[in-house]
């Protein structure tokens, strides 16, 4: 009898870890149809905008070229808003450790050293964005961008935008965001990386696409990246170079909030409203067993 007993309760133990292995495969199926979706609609929009401005351009003459012009010189940016710079934190002076994957490290703005290799190469991370108007998932791009990646990450473990405000608001371009002033008056997290893109024969980085997150050039720097973020909002990112320095692109956004951010700018760049960072959490993506 107990050895009947013991063979059907490992019968059920392994129907029970067959089923959550089913579960985690079908989890992580609907994670990538949901990403190639995204990328695959977004792309589309993009051709969609190129071959459609190709064409309104084909068929205008210098008079109708100059009234465009006069439209779009004509918008009225609404009043906009003093952005204060982020506020510091604690400062590394030595060697940058890995800060806790569990969140618990204290914030941290400066280091004298950029960080090591923190993240798992063989893994797949996601990132949680909470701002005042609302929070949106992106999936990041840790194999085509695997430096990168890793100083995002590193200093999203750091809390390095936690309560920083959006510094600019391009209407229908871009969101940038995580200037932070240290203590001693510098800005940034006190060191920069080269820019991170794809080469392809004669072909250099990528169209950037509504949803995308990158990194901004640091100020002085060329292309060089530090703690800059840039969010793409709407069809003018594709203005963007396709140097750009991509991390992750958006899984999920409930609330409408790239659009509700993008509502806030103007074509000058100045937001109409403080919108802050709360903070960004990064989680790991679930795998199949």
């Amino acid at each position: 009898m107990a050895n009947r007993a013991a063979a059907r309760e490992r019968a059920k133990r392994t129907d029970r870890e067959a089923a959550q292995r089913q579960a985690a495969a079908r989890a992580l199926r609907r994670r990538r149809i949901i990403a190639i979706v995204a990328v695959v609609v977004a792309l589309l929009f993009v051709v969609g905008f190129v071959l459609a401005a190709a064409n309104s351009n084909n068929g205008q003459s210098a008079t109708s070229t100059t009234t465009l012009d006069q439209t779009s010189t004509s918008v009225t940016d609404g009043p906009t808003v003093s952005v204060p710079p982020g506020q510091g934190g604690a400062a590394i002076t030595g060697p940058t450790p890995c800060p806790a994957g569990d969140g618990s490290s204290p914030r941290t703005t400066s280091f004298a050293h950029p960080p090591p290799t923190c993240i798992d190469p063989t893994k797949t991370y996601d990132a949680i964005m909470d701002t005042s108007e609302g929070s949106f998932t992106f999936l990041l791009q840790s194999k085509l961008a695997p430096r990168s990646v890793n100083n995002f990450v590193v200093l999203a473990r750091y809390h390095y935008w936690d309560g920083t405000p959006v510094t600019s608001i391009t209407t229908d371009t871009t969101m940038q965001a995580g200037l932070v002033v240290n203590a001693d008056g510098t800005p940034g997290p006190g060191y920069t990386l080269p820019a991170e893109y794809q080469r392809s024969g004669k072909t250099v980085g990528v169209i950037i696409v509504p949803g995308t997150l990158a990194m901004a050039p640091a100020s002085g720097t060329g292309d060089a990246i530090g703690g800059e973020l840039l969010l793409a909002l709407g069809n003018r990112a594709t203005d963007l170079p396709p140097t750009t320095t991509v991390v992750g692109l958006m899984l999920s956004d409930p609330g409408n909030t790239l659009h509700k951010i993008d509502e806030l700018g103007t074509q000058g760049g100045g937001p109409t409203k403080l919108v802050t960072i709360k903070s960004v959490r990064i989680v790991p993506a679930p795998v199949s067993k």
